[in-house]
């Protein structure tokens, strides 16, 4: 009898498992979804978002486009195409207001736009769109102040260094503090033409591309970098750029890309593990 009853509630709970296993899976209500928006980006020209508030990290679907703030200006954000006719993706932007932005981005070889995105009015309320609690907030502005002095006045350690186009892009240093990485580079424009910098890029790669094999990248987005952006001919600038604290692995290298404005005298870099090794505590 008792195992008769025991058969009976293994069946029931069984039957049980298979209705809830076999129920279909049920879309997400549509007061939750956030709108997107469409934008299209440039490999030529640049396409500048304007926000209310600071913008905090962002998210890119694909390393095909090139997202970087304004140095110097927290809520303005500067969007290129990386290579021409890339497919289309998208780009998560989180502002300090607590506002998540979502948008679908699509290649185009027209001139670019710029937008003021505080004029924008999120569906639903004002407040639909406020849903990203930030942890772990970053330096305030004077404490990264402190620690950009205190990098600019530390004695060259490190000389790597290329050149292309009468352009000279070398690090000097690196610093750390705060789970920051602070790089510290001289441009020097050996030419009599001025240099306008439109981005900096720092992404991880690998070292070497086998056969048969792609070439894996990570974007690495600054948290800091200086406002000054023209180098005049004949003339050098000291350039810092902060981003957040990691290592490499044995086959992977760190690539910077220094990029000119409305020009193509773009210049690389590649830094390995044993120089991250040597950052100076600030």
């Amino acid at each position: 009898m008792k195992r008769l009853l025991l058969f009976i509630v293994f069946c029931e709970l069984f039957s049980l498992h298979l209705c809830f296993a076999q129920r279909p899976a049920n879309d997400l209500p549509y007061y939750t979804v956030i709108p997107h928006y469409k934008l299209s980006v440039s490999y030529n020209t640049t396409t500048v978002l304007v926000f209310a508030s600071a913008v905090k990290p962002i998210d890119k679907g694909d390393r095909t486009v090139i997202a970087q703030k304004q140095p110097g200006v927290d809520n303005v954000l500067k969007l290129k195409a990386a290579r021409r006719n890339f497919l289309p993706t998208n780009l998560h932007v989180f502002t300090s207001d607590g506002r998540l932005y979502a948008f679908d981005l699509t290649y185009t070889d027209s001139i670019a736009s710029t937008f003021n995105l505080s004029r924008l009015i999120p569906t639903g309320g004002s407040d639909s769109n406020t849903t990203v609690l930030f942890t772990n907030e970053p330096l305030n502005s004077e404490q990264m102040s402190q620690y950009i002095n205190s990098v600019k006045s530390l004695p060259i350690s490190h000389y790597t260094s290329r050149r292309h186009f009468k352009m000279k892009f070398q690090l000097e240093t690196i610093g750390m503090a705060s789970h920051l990485l602070f790089f510290r580079f001289s441009i020097t424009n050996l030419s009599n033409l001025d240099y306008n910098i439109d981005f900096i890029r720092l992404y991880v790669r690998d070292k070497q591309k086998t056969k048969r094999s792609s070439i894996q990248e990570q974007e690495i987005l600054p948290v800091y970098q200086d406002s000054e952006t023209s180098v005049p001919g004949n003339s050098s600038i000291i350039h810092v750029v902060a981003v957040p604290a990691f290592t490499l692995a044995d086959n992977k290298q760190l690539v910077v890309e220094l990029f000119e404005k409305n020009g193509g005298r773009s210049v690389t870099l590649h830094l390995k593990n044993n120089q991250l090794f040597k950052a100076n505590n600030l």
